[in-house]
């Protein structure tokens, strides 16, 4: 009964997304790598442009994880373009290039879970799997009655869906729970009228049932302070690529914590000590905050002239003309910042700060 109302809805409302255009298990697992972390809308544009430079496991595989990177830019949370690429290796290497139905086998490729092995088998291979995130347990919580939170609730719900599963047509049936949740059964003030479980509902039978979800902790960001270094010599600016942190394997403006406030003094030392090169004409360029995990972070931009080229090889590091930015793998708060300089909305060079 369930299964059928749901199949019947989502076939009737059910929006019109990229990733839904193919069942290609490839073009499935693209989308719920990107989903993670990421909202569907944001999703879209680099859904299309990611597919369209690398439409196959294979091209994937053989892409470089710079090229692989500079199409997620701006998709935050890095991890899953690398653990993406060599998962596509593994998968060329070991299973001829075709991703497989198994929940083991798919588990055991870097970056997919046990959430992502069910929603590849459910909607690619239309096989029953389990895909239980925010939108289905609230979903299931509230059409069951299952208080979340209470004894065995997150196995009642597991339960619940698979059976529903296996019911219908997984590729469906699973993609409805989770578009209701997204459309109908939202958090607060649910659309109940448009539901097409509600005569069925325990929730809306029950006035004195709520779905009172787990109080989420929210961890307070730590604040910290760091200084972005856009240095430039003959219209060419400097980027490097740090070999670890963050924003591994990515190009960025030279970057450090603040010592002391001293912004011309850190950026100075930075260049001397890490590239072997000195600079002039200190300006103040702007201040951008941007959060990464736990971090709420400051970044003080400042503005030079390299008085010559970069002379230590034990970092990596290149010369690179304005225009050519947004085509390198670049973080999102570099690529604001060198949209800022391709639009030359940075401060005129001034003497020393």
């Amino acid at each position: 009964m369930a299964a059928a109302a749901l199949s019947a809805w989502f076939r009737a409302v059910a929006r019109d997304l990229p990733w839904r255009e193919s069942s290609d298990p490839y073009r499935v697992w693209v989308a719920e790598i990107m989903l993670q972390q990421t909202t569907s809308a944001a999703c879209v544009p680099y859904y299309r442009r990611f597919i369209a430079h690398f439409p196959t496991v294979e091209a994937l595989a053989q892409a470089s994880e710079e090229e692989v990177l500079s199409l997620w830019s701006g998709l935050g949370y890095y991890s899953r373009a690398r653990n993406l690429r060599r998962a596509a290796q593994i998968v060329t290497a070991r299973h001829g290039g075709r991703l497989p139905d198994s929940a083991d086998a798919l588990r055991a490729l870097p970056g997919i879970g046990e959430y992502t092995a069910g929603a590849i088998r459910a909607v690619a291979f239309n096989l029953p799997g389990v895909m239980v995130d925010a939108n289905v347990r609230r979903v299931l919580g509230r059409f069951l009655g299952i208080p979340r939170g209470g004894d065995g609730a997150e196995t009642s719900v597991r339960r619940a869906s698979a059976g529903i599963s296996r019911a219908g047509e997984p590729r469906i049936v699973n993609q409805a729970m989770m578009e209701l949740g997204a459309l109908v059964c939202v958090p607060v003030r649910p659309l109940c009228a448009e539901c097409p479980l509600q005569s069925s509902c325990r929730a809306r039978a029950d006035a004195s049932f709520e779905w009172h979800g787990s109080v989420r902790v929210r961890l307070v960001p730590e604040p910290k302070s760091e200084l972005c270094v856009a240095a430039s010599l003959d219209s060419r600016w400097l980027l490097s690529r740090p070999r670890d942190g963050r924003w591994r394997g990515m190009w960025e403006f030279p970057r450090t914590d603040v010592v002391d406030g001293d912004a011309a003094g850190g950026a100075q030392a930075l260049l001397e000590h890490t590239f072997g090169v000195t600079a002039s004409g200190w300006a103040e360029a702007g201040i951008l905050r941007h959060r990464v995990t736990k971090w709420d972070i400051t970044l003080r931009v400042v503005r030079c002239r390299l008085r010559g080229e970069p002379c230590r090889s034990d970092v990596e590091w290149m010369l690179a003309h304005a225009d050519g930015f947004l085509s390198l793998p670049l973080p999102s708060p570099m690529r604001r910042i060198a949209r800022m300089l391709m639009e030359r909305n940075l401060p005129l060079f001034q003497e020393d700060i």
